[in-house]
């Protein structure tokens, strides 16, 4: 089976949840037998990314093109697009007449079985694509866009930011619903996104494929005489950037008077070493790490603060596989199926959150059972292997019916 996939972004480096849902899927579906190609944008945010990255095509793809897509905000145009129109901003960013122009030459040159689209800016190209293929287009809803939008407005504090962030939740929510039911099927990463998408698609199918991952190991702790707290995530999302600022200001100092050898660090996309993070005892600034998977087990807990969030939390997927201990919040864990206190500790105030932490710190056999607990979750349900499997056969059966 032939399948071309668009991206927002590229697929290198794996520096963030994105990154890694799309490239652990593009992977999991080359392994299980299909020919892809990829089509990626290359924005502002992924300068140094693309083919350069590594410097030649894996061989796992057929073919892999990137295109510079200029995605920046631009306050006159975001300002125009709320007064004078109804699309989101956040997703009229994404238009390209250079993406386009490669799209056409790729649907032009070659037959596709499927067309698998990972993220909703690339609905701003679904009537080009049914204009050049007869082939099924689908949807791959990492989140559920209007629901973040949502979420940052409830928690907003400036009236003028609210406001534009419910103007954003209600034109995505719009354009989700309407896309639900244009794409020839959906496939979101976690269930309760499956059941708004099920809820809206009439009689579109949606296939629930969460996202995978390739290893699940219990790797060895950090010395325990210096006891280390985790965080990573791309710090050029708001909701990370607003979550680790909370979780500085309003739980690292319980943790810091209780255990005052304990020390916080911070990783992520978009995070360079140097760069301005709210003053604390004991925080450092790891910048981004080279492996993920390295830094997330230099750490003994591992800690996941959001307030806004849609599908699945890919960072708390990644922890789990390595057998670290993760204390969340309830927005971060939505869409896992987890059990407070099982897989990992969920906690909604910061005193709740400062007493998880500490309870793990001073509790190695806490750490242990609660890891191996995760460690298994992900080995049972997260495998990407399996994952993708069963996303192939869904696509073999919507391209020649069952």
């Amino acid at each position: 089976m032939k399948i071309l996939v668009l991206a927002p972004r590229p697929l290198w480096p794996v520096h963030d949840g994105g990154t890694v849902a799309s490239v652990h899927c593009v992977r999991g579906l080359s392994a299980t037998g299909a020919d892809v190609t990829v089509l990626s944008m290359v924005t502002e945010k992924h300068l140094t990314s693309g083919i350069s990255a590594f410097g030649a095509k894996p061989d796992y793809l057929i073919d892999y093109f990137t295109v510079p897509v200029n995605t920046a905000i631009r306050p006159l145009p975001m300002i125009l697009n709320l007064l004078f129109s109804g699309e989101p901003y956040d997703l009229a960013r994404f238009r390209s007449a250079e993406y386009s122009k490669t799209l056409r030459s790729i649907l032009t040159g070659s037959h596709f079985d499927i067309i698998h689209c990972e993220g909703l800016p690339l609905t701003l190209y679904l009537n080009e694509i049914r204009n050049l293929t007869t082939s099924p287009v689908v949807l791959r809803a990492h989140n559920l866009e209007h629901t973040i939008r949502e979420m940052m407005a409830a928690t907003a504090c400036s009236p003028l930011r609210k406001y534009y962030l419910s103007v954003l939740s209600r034109r995505l929510k719009k354009t989700e619903t309407k896309a639900a039911g244009q794409f020839d099927a959906v496939v979101p990463i976690s269930e309760s996104d499956a059941a708004w998408f099920r809820s809206v698609a009439g009689n579109k199918p949606v296939f629930l494929s969460e996202t995978g991952t390739n290893e699940a190991l219990m790797l060895p702790e950090p010395p325990p005489e210096s006891p280390r707290v985790g965080f990573i995530g791309a710090m050029n999302w708001q909701p990370n950037a607003d979550g680790i600022n909370w979780f500085i200001s309003e739980v690292w100092p319980g943790v810091i008077r209780k255990i005052p050898s304990a020390t916080l660090h911070i990783a992520g996309k978009g995070l360079s070493k140097g760069a301005f993070l709210p003053s604390g005892h004991n925080i450092f600034n790891e910048g981004e790490p080279d492996n993920a998977l390295e830094f997330i087990a230099s750490n003994h807990v591992m800690v996941a603060p959001l307030f806004a969030g849609s599908g699945i939390r890919i960072k708390i997927i990644e922890a789990m596989s390595t057998g670290r201990p993760v204390v969340a919040t309830p927005a971060a864990v939505a869409g896992l199926p987890v059990e407070n206190g099982r897989e990992l500790a969920v906690a909604s105030d910061p005193a709740s959150f400062t007493a998880a932490i500490i309870r793990m710190l001073e509790n190695p056999g806490l750490r242990a059972s609660t890891g191996r607990a995760a460690l298994s979750l992900v080995k049972e349900r997260y495998d990407n292997a399996s994952v993708t499997a069963r996303l192939l056969e869904f696509y073999k059966k919507l391209k020649y019916g069952s």
